[in-house]
């Protein structure tokens, strides 16, 4: 609960996640989907949403397991609000023709590219670190805390490098107005884009600071296995990495979300390291991008009409999503 609601006595604001787009925003309660963009015609703000059903197995609550679920779920939405900004953005509307669907050729050549792209991204975050600390010949609990410190350090790198190019730095910029826009939200201030510029760029849930919070936890967890094991080979410890990431990501959730939580009192330490990742990961935004991001939020936080349901889009021919930002808290 935020200080403003403990000290009304008003109940919280509704959590909300988010993520930075090419040309917009998209936010998310549990119930629902708002993206916003800009045409890239007319300049003008255009947003649309659809309304998601929410896990009401009891399982999908349970400590650890709400965080594999909460990634997953994360995935899966952002791909279809990549499709669908990508849709608002160059205004196609839904009453134009369908595209000519895929041949067989096109889609293996597709899933080849998919496939490669994650055999590369598997090389160089889960197989290379391990090479590097091995090769220089670490072992025990230093080769752990290398192997940890190297991937962080690669994946920053990569976020640094990519940060550097124009067109990135739009999404960045959306990116820190995502985050100063549920900020505001949270707050319990007006939601408009001069409310937003009032408060930081920065946020504790923000994927940037997971990546930290992961980093450190796979140092307990593979050192762990390490130790009981004593096994020191190459299959084995990429097979570890490979086979231990849900149990990384389940138990670096639930941190997250504690740390979070005690963001605004006297354990505020434990959020800093990732915050200071987002030096990034974010640009300050002008008011172009927080009105964007506002607009998104509120698309998001509209009730769901039970007579008039809007259905998750498919997202069509889209192969890519962006990168999980600050997810919904699973209570």
């Amino acid at each position: 609960m935020s200080e403003d609601a403990a000290a009304t006595g008003t109940a919280p604001p509704e959590m909300v996640g988010g993520s930075a787009l090419p040309g917009g925003v998209m936010m998310r309660t549990r119930t629902r989907v708002g993206v916003a963009v800009r045409e890239e015609e007319t300049g003008r703000i255009v947003t649309e949403g659809f309304d998601l059903e929410p896990l009401t197995a009891r399982w999908a609550r349970w400590p650890l397991m709400r965080g594999v679920v909460a990634m997953r779920t994360a995935i899966k939405t952002g791909s279809q609000a990549m499709g669908l900004s990508e849709r608002l953005r160059w205004g196609v509307r839904d009453d134009e023709e369908p595209e000519e669907p895929l041949g067989w050729g096109a889609k293996a050549l597709i899933g080849a590219g998919a496939l490669i792209g994650a055999g590369l991204q598997i090389l160089a975050f889960r197989v290379g670190p391990i090479v590097i600390a091995k090769e220089a010949g670490l072992e025990g609990a230093a080769f752990v805390v290398a192997d940890a410190a190297i991937r962080l350090l690669l994946l920053l790198t990569t976020l640094l490098v990519v940060s550097l190019f124009r067109p990135f730095r739009r999404i960045l910029a959306y990116h820190g107005a995502e985050h100063q826009a549920i900020a505001a939200h949270e707050r319990g201030a007006p939601l408009t884009a001069a409310a937003a510029a009032g408060f930081t760029r920065f946020h504790p849930r923000c994927g940037t600071s997971f990546l930290v919070v992961s980093a450190v936890v796979s140092i307990a967890i593979y050192g762990a296995v390490l130790a009981i094991t004593g096994v020191f080979t190459y299959p084995a410890l990429i097979a570890t990495r490979l086979l231990g990431a849900p149990i990384v990501t389940a138990v670096a959730f639930e941190l997250q979300r504690q740390a979070a939580k005690l963001a605004d009192g006297r354990f505020r330490f434990l959020s800093w390291p990732g915050m200071a990742a987002q030096y990034l990961t974010t640009r300050k935004p002008g008011d172009e991008e927080l009105e964007v991001a506002v607009a998104a939020l509120q698309e998001a936080l509209r009730p769901p009409d039970p007579h008039h349901p809007h259905p998750a889009p498919s997202p069509g021919n889209v192969t890519m999503s962006p990168v999980v930002d600050i997810t919904p808290d699973i209570p």
